[in-house]
């Protein structure tokens, strides 16, 4: 380095304070979000669902009904979810995996053929389709419930709350069950119940 460059090389760190450049313990960077994680939501003007920490979107929660299924076995995963560990309950965390299933047994088209109706009264009220609510509700309730509660023989019932905000309060809440079995990992049904 030529002596010229050098002078200016070093009155440039004088300049910013001479201070040292902070060792790798000291640096902090602040860690990108995961997959599972997103950006805070910002909630809409008109009426919409909110349910553990997220606001139902109308076109990122658009999912198919139970066409999704035609033509597939009752055991295809049409989804897996992340599902929440509940220390009360020494459940862990694990996945959730929905299933295509039967209408007399388990599944999604176990979901669409009992429970359409209960979710399309909470579709109606934000203008989506039941799908999208019970697609939604399953996703924060087995990763954000709002209680565990055991049900039987290896199954668990994962429970959140959902609410039809109207004007920036809730006007209705719902609690949403979505019934796990901890043994295979199989989502076996949901359905809300409005809360009094």
């Amino acid at each position: 380095m030529r002596p010229a460059a050098l002078l200016g090389a070093l009155a440039v760190v004088a300049i910013a304070g001479c201070s040292p450049l902070p060792t790798a313990a000291e640096r902090t960077v602040a860690p990108l979000p995961t997959s599972g994680e997103s950006a805070p939501q910002l909630a809409p003007e008109g009426p919409h669902l909110a349910a553990g920490g997220r606001i139902l979107d109308p076109v990122a929660d658009d999912v198919g009904g139970t066409e999704v299924c035609d033509g597939r076995g009752g055991r295809e995963t049409l989804e897996t979810f992340d599902r929440a560990a509940w220390a009360a309950l020494d459940v862990p965390a694990g996945d959730a995996e929905l299933r295509c299933g039967n209408a007399d047994g388990a599944g999604w088209r176990h979901i669409a053929d009992g429970h359409t109706g209960d979710f399309d009264e909470l579709a109606a009220l934000v203008g989506v389709g039941w799908e999208d609510v019970a697609w939604f509700a399953i996703d924060r309730a087995l990763e954000q419930p709002t209680r565990v509660e055991p049900y039987r023989d290896n199954i668990v019932n994962y429970d959140v709350l959902v609410e039809y905000i109207d004007g920036g309060r809730a006007e209705r809440s719902w609690m949403v069950t979505v019934g796990v079995g901890l043994g295979s990992g199989h989502i076996i049904t949901s359905f809300p119940d409005e809360q009094r």
